[in-house]
């Protein structure tokens, strides 16, 4: 043994632990970094998701709780129920899912980049337009791309349709 040791410590950015050692560490460093970086962002609490959906619902659009990591108040609106019902009302609040990835050589387009997309996300994308964004993030460059779906497709060099199931 030379004494060094086994694990390099981690890279700490304004106290939030660079964590890349598997794809669910690498999603909770970037959501943590994202609502570091973006005004008025939050993960939502269950009272908050459920909120949410309902209010999304009642303008007829509906809000799947799995298909979306954070929202982001555009405004200075309380996150109650009432306030978040406004938000919706007024289009000033944007739900953000994180997709992730620690790899340095994904340059800040992430040309290359390959991820999934579940239903939800794709149905819960359509319904809601310019309020419901892609939230990319390299948690090694730090480099954060928000994308609508249809902004997607425009850089998309392919699409794979795929069906995952678990029992």
């Amino acid at each position: 043994m030379t004494g060094l040791p086994l694990e390099l410590p981690l890279p700490i950015v304004d106290e939030i632990e660079i964590d890349n050692s598997s794809n669910k560490r690498t999603a909770r460093t970037a959501t943590l970094l994202i609502m570091k970086e973006l005004e008025r962002c939050y993960e939502p609490s269950n009272a908050e998701r459920s909120d949410i959906c309902v209010a999304f619902a009642r303008k007829g659009k509906p809000v799947y709780g799995k298909a979306f990591d954070l929202f982001q108040m555009l405004d200075d609106k309380p996150r109650s129920a009432k306030g978040i019902e406004q938000a919706i009302q007024d289009g000033t609040l944007r739900l953000l899912e994180v997709k992730s990835t620690g790899r340095a050589k994904i340059d800040e387009e992430f040309s290359g980049y390959f991820f999934s997309l579940s239903t939800a996300e794709l149905l819960v994308a359509q319904a809601l337009g310019d309020l419901y964004q892609f939230a990319f993030y390299n948690t090694t460059t730090k480099t954060l791309k928000l994308h609508t779906l249809n902004e997607i497709y425009k850089k998309a060099k392919g699409v794979y349709p795929t069906w995952s199931i678990r029992f």
